[in-house]
């Protein structure tokens, strides 16, 4: 794509959409190969389409504004159509992008290059707050890499018009690009960069286009077809919900709206917008419920769900970009917990809540992922040795790592190295399993006494790696005993699992609660959605 060039030392509002259209028609050409490289856990494999659709809708709509529209306005029309048009989860956070783009822009009667570079600084902000739990590795760290370099090129060079300034943050974009695939396990594994942001990158590409009329950098599809893990069901992907929310009767209550949106094991959680007007973009695996709900806080317009478990099946055949040399089954229990392994590119087991799982079951989940090699990580301490014994019965070369609860198998996970050999990886994992130290929280059922502990039925229970350590009123307070128990210092990670009966008020109060008891440690708070434990915490 050649484009003409447009003065770009001073840009008024036609202007700016014509770099706007500019970005919109090379994203729309380069979507099916940022589609091809697209490698999340559940693979929705449309990242560059979602992106593309987006970025034109927006287009759309400032275009319908007319001639001798203002700068301002054009920005701001491009922030409504693309909260409108915003499809997928890269769609919804590019959408977040355009609203930051033209609140740090501001109401300039022509865009510079300080005015672009303060609405690229406030376009990653926006991103990032439209993720609960942002990831570096993802199309934020692009856009920050974007933002920096611009805003770092007005200081260096006061004046700097917006030729100057775009060409230096699609170079920090392109670099912040290609380090992403060592950033994310999956990515990793797979060996391609993230999908979204290689989509902020064309992006970027495209507006610098317009400037100096130069064609863009193709894009290179991945080539390596994706690895089954062998569970297809519904009850694995879910369905890609999407839907905007009008008011009805009142004002839409956005906090309300979220915290539905993140209960209930959801993933991929997205809620941007305001009081007049909300997007909301959930994995669910019960849509109609989950609408129902949402349909009490307001009127609910242009609703789409997509069967995930169908989009597998269609990669599992034609293939996405993802491919491993050994594979990683973990064990394990809670809609938070199998995201996070997932997360991690492990494919999950049910853990059982009372009843383990077999040899023979661990085996057929094994040799479902028909990989060569597979590690296993148990994440109990009753399911170590039926994995052993697995490995006797299994087609694949089962390797065993001695992982005996959840948060050591993720950091197990987490010490994965596709690169390496499974020999070298078990090694490694096995130590990984080593640095954390693992507290539990649940509720006595009987009366009795246990590690030099007299518990009462119904107490609180604290246990630091399978020893009791505290019998107390609350979960909140036996996991600060926990805590304690384990001795934390300075600069340690504490890593907090709701349970599926904690509702994330009391996770809100209880993460702030181990906040303030353990100043100098930083604490992070997810979803596990786990049963009969309700907390589980990492210390490393």
């Amino acid at each position: 794509m050649t484009a003409a060039p447009v003065r770009e030392e001073a840009l008024g509002g036609a202007a700016v959409l014509a770099l706007f259209t500019s970005a919109a028609t090379y994203l729309r050409a380069s979507a099916t190969m940022v589609d091809a490289i697209n490698v999340y856990p559940v693979p929705d494999g449309d990242t560059g389409s979602n992106m593309a659709a987006t970025l034109q809708e927006a287009v759309d709509r400032a275009s319908a504004l007319g001639p001798g529209v203002s700068t301002a306005a054009v920005l701001g029309a491009l922030a409504k159509g693309a909260l409108y048009g915003a499809r997928g989860n890269s769609g919804v956070i590019l959408s977040q992008a355009l609203r930051g783009f033209a609140e740090g822009a501001g109401a300039v009667e022509l865009l510079g290059g300080e005015s672009l570079a303060k609405g690229l600084v406030r376009a990653a902000e926006r991103a990032y707050q439209a993720v609960g739990t942002p990831m570096e590795g993802t199309m934020l760290t692009v856009l920050r890499a974007a933002a920096e370099a611009s805003s770092a090129t007005v200081a260096e060079s006061p004046g700097a018009g917006c030729a100057q300034v775009l060409d230096r943050a699609v170079r920090a974009a392109e670099d912040a690009e290609a380090a992403t695939i060592d950033q994310l396990p999956q990515l990793r594994e797979a060996g391609v960069p993230d999908a979204g942001g290689e989509g902020v990158c064309v992006i970027l590409r495209g507006l610098l286009a317009a400037i100096t009329g130069a064609t863009p950098q193709p894009v290179h599809p991945a080539s390596f077809p994706i690895l089954s893990n062998g569970k297809a069901g519904h009850e694995r992907f879910g369905y890609c919900t999407e839907f905007l929310v009008e008011p009805s009767g009142g004002p839409i209550n956005l906090d309300a709206l979220r915290a539905l949106a993140e209960g209930g094991g959801h993933r991929s959680v997205v809620v941007v917008g305001d009081e007049a007007l909300a997007r909301v973009h959930v994995h669910t695996a019960d849509p109609e419920r989950f609408l129902a709900a949402a349909g009490e806080l307001g009127e609910l317009r242009r609703v789409k769900v997509e069967d995930m478990s169908a989009q597998h099946a269609r990669f599992t055949r034609e293939g996405s970009g993802a491919g491993a040399k050994v594979a990683i089954l973990a064990m394990s229990r809670g809609a938070g917990f199998d995201a996070v392994f997932e997360g991690l590119g492990a494919a999950v087991s049910d853990l059982g809540v009372v009843e383990k799982p077999s040899a023979g079951q661990i085996a057929a989940a094994a040799d479902a992922l028909l990989a060569p090699d597979v590690i296993v990580l148990p994440n109990h301490k009753n399911v170590v040795l039926a994995a052993e014994q697995a490995r006797a019965i299994s087609r694949a070369t089962l390797h065993v790592v001695p992982a005996t609860t959840l948060v050591q198998g993720i950091a197990a996970a987490m010490a994965f190295n596709p690169d390496e050999n499974a020999a070298t990886n078990l090694a490694a994992m096995a130590e990984a399993t080593s640095t954390v130290r693992t507290v539990e929280v649940t509720v006595a059922t009987t009366a009795r006494r246990s590690d030099g502990i007299a518990v009462r039925e119904g107490q609180a229970l604290a246990l630091l790696d399978g020893r009791l350590v505290a019998a107390v009123a609350s979960p909140a307070e036996a996991l600060a005993a926990g805590i304690a128990a384990g001795k934390p210092g300075r600069g340690s990670l504490i890593t907090l699992y709701a349970g599926e009966h904690i509702g994330d008020a009391e996770l809100e109060g209880t993460t702030a609660m181990i906040r303030d008891e353990f100043p100098g440690v930083e604490v992070e708070a997810l979803r596990g959605d786990q049963s009969l434990y309700a907390y589980i915490a990492s210390i490393e």
